[in-house]
């Protein structure tokens, strides 16, 4: 073969090959762009899950979630007996004298850790709710989710803030426009009205309360279940994290 065809042919080769690893080069760090600039995108309109004003409401009992629960999931016994060395921790952290007795296996519920609170600190004198969040699958297949965050102006009625978000295909939440009646004070039913008929995956709440000499209990539920709590007493805390799953923590600083 005629040695200019040979010197062609190579050239070209190497010219193919360059732009090959050039072009992957530039789609891996356009990938790593995109995917950072997503999760800026969450951090910025997602809402932190946090309390937002002192309760005002009074209730006599702790309340689980009323809106529809998502599919329920058996814990497994590892979770059951965490949770009791759980409870066991929070007495002895806060000095709860008169805690009733610990089973070795404790279901994670709020009626659970109501009737340990109770036996030691007494009756519930105020309760409000602080936000609830419920996902949803939509009838086109389409996940959703519906968050309220609650706050009391004027120290009896809350109001309450609408948000809702579109997960997209990296599982990322994106905010949904809504007018301003839409997002500011909504009635009830307006707000049930965009759950209903649809299949729930998540139903979550944040409730705070407290008791007859000012104890602070701050809880978060998920699917009926306790995800997490924060009990202030005087000088003393204690606080746990993803009580419904095997890594759950608690600490007492």
């Amino acid at each position: 073969m005629n040695s200019k065809y040979l010197i062609a042919i190579a050239a070209t080769t190497i010219l193919m090959t360059f732009l090959f690893f050039k072009n992957k080069k530039e789609n891996k760090k356009n990938f790593s762009k995109e995917n950072t600039e997503i999760s800026y995108v969450e951090n910025k309109i997602v809402p932190a899950l946090t309390a937002q004003s002192l309760p005002v409401s009074s209730d006599s009992n702790l309340r689980p979630s009323s809106a529809a629960v998502g599919e329920t999931r058996q814990v497994s016994e590892l979770v059951l007996k965490q949770f009791s060395l759980h409870l066991k921790s929070m007495a002895k952290c806060l000095g709860l004298a008169g805690a009733q007795a610990i089973s070795e296996k404790t279901e994670p519920t709020i009626d659970n850790l109501g009737a340990n609170l109770k036996a030691a600190l007494g009756d519930i004198v105020v309760q409000m709710d602080d936000w609830t969040q419920i996902e949803i699958l939509d009838q086109n297949s389409v996940r959703k989710r519906v968050r309220v965050d609650y706050d009391y102006p004027d120290g009896s009625n809350p109001s309450r803030r609408l948000s809702m978000y579109q997960i997209n295909s990296y599982g990322m939440p994106e905010i949904m426009n809504l007018t301003a009646d839409e997002a500011n004070n909504p009635n009830e039913a307006y707000i049930s009205s965009l759950t209903e008929g649809h299949k729930v995956i998540t139903d979550e709440k944040g409730t705070r309360v407290y008791f007859q000499d000012g104890e602070e209990l701050i809880y978060s539920l998920r699917n009926g279940q306790l995800q997490s709590v924060s009990i202030n007493k005087a000088d003393k805390s204690f606080n746990c994290f993803n009580l419904d799953e095997e890594n759950s923590s608690c600490s007492c600083p």
